[in-house]
């Protein structure tokens, strides 16, 4: 289990996830054993919908408020009280997720929080951070940050987020590398753990209407690049699965697709047009159960839904239902693959 205030168990994954409604739901059906979901939320009154979809009591769930909207900080600050409160009143196993760039207000919140719940803290820093920062300046930004939430470094586990480095994979593994190396306490964090970032933020860039196309999953291949060349201790792989680390205020209705994990890459099946998308759903999970990859209905609840709709015994689903198939699909191979080969 990924227990409070324990290293986790080697190997296991984190999912960095925007906290919406079809990922929870995924992780309310993954095997919490080596999986960690890290929650940004923006939206603070989630505290009963996290609760929901984390109902593992003695695993933990990270948790980061993200001022998005540009709440006053104050406001902000009694928001994240009020949230780690009511997650602590569900009997959630909540770790506050902080960065290096928080206002005092937010900070006390958190202290107050972290002494309360005495599970220490996640300290999630920007590979660009680290690299534009001397390694003097950085490691006094870290320990003030530590100081001012009240926990030391083997209290807190440390996430490296690679996700805004563009390149390929050899690019993104070295600028990890570089990062990792300008760090300090590197023995000393419960857990390093390095996050990278494949899928696009526009499928339609990458696959036509009407095809099936693949997109390579560079951050798994990265992330293998960067531990077999960085040696000092084991890393704990992060992704955003079939997410972005961009937010947008644009919502639309995309194309129906099913975007389904095999290692990789995720293949994905793409629909015509807006218009009618219930048929199409329909048809595209008949395609996806038909291809030689399709893993069965009992590999994940993802696969069993897509065979469900295939067959008319559930759907046709929307948007929503396909992020959190597609999120299912992505955990499950990235565990398996995980337990099987030790590498993601």
């Amino acid at each position: 289990m990924v227990a409070p205030n324990m290293p986790a168990p080697s190997p296991s994954y984190v999912a960095v996830l925007k906290a919406k409604q079809g990922e929870l739901l995924a992780i309310q059906t993954t095997a919490p054993d080596s999986f960690v979901p890290l929650l940004e939320v923006v939206d603070l009154q989630k505290a009963n919908a996290i609760a929901r979809g984390w109902p593992h009591a003695g695993h933990v769930v990270w948790v980061q408020p993200v001022n998005w909207t540009g709440v006053a900080d104050a406001t902000w600050a009694n928001r994240t009280t009020t949230l780690f409160t009511s997650l602590r009143t569900a009997g959630v196993d909540a770790v506050p997720v902080v960065t290096l760039d928080e206002t005092a207000s937010l900070y006390a919140a958190v202290a107050a929080t972290v002494k309360a719940d005495k599970r220490g803290v996640v300290l999630r820093i920007d590979c660009e951070e680290a690299l534009e920062e001397t390694p003097a300046a950085l490691t006094t930004a870290i320990d003030q940050t530590l100081q001012a939430v009240g926990v030391t470094a083997a209290q807190a586990d440390l996430v490296l987020d690679a996700g805004l480095v563009s390149g390929g994979v050899a690019v993104q593994s070295t600028a990890a590398l570089t990062a990792l190396n300008a760090l300090p306490h590197l023995t000393q964090w419960r857990n390093v753990v390095t996050a990278f970032s494949a899928f696009p933020k526009l499928v339609g860039e990458h696959v036509p209407p009407s095809s099936v196309g693949s997109i390579p999953r560079t951050d798994a291949a990265a992330f293998n690049q960067l531990s077999s060349r960085w040696t000092t201790r084991t890393l704990v792989y992060a992704d955003y699965g079939v997410g972005v680390p961009t937010y947008s205020d644009v919502s639309w209705s995309p194309i129906p697709n099913i975007r389904y994990a095999v290692p990789g890459e995720w293949v994905v099946h793409r629909a015509a047009t807006k218009n009618n998308p219930s048929p199409q759903y329909v048809q595209l999970a008949k395609d996806v159960v038909a291809a030689p990859y399709f893993a069965g209905a009992s590999f994940s609840p993802g696969d069993a839904y897509i065979a469900a709709v295939a067959t008319g015994a559930d759907g046709p689903g929307n948007a929503g239902s396909y992020l959190k198939t597609a999120m299912s699909r992505h955990f499950h191979v990235v565990l398996d693959s995980l337990a099987t080969h030790g590498a993601p």
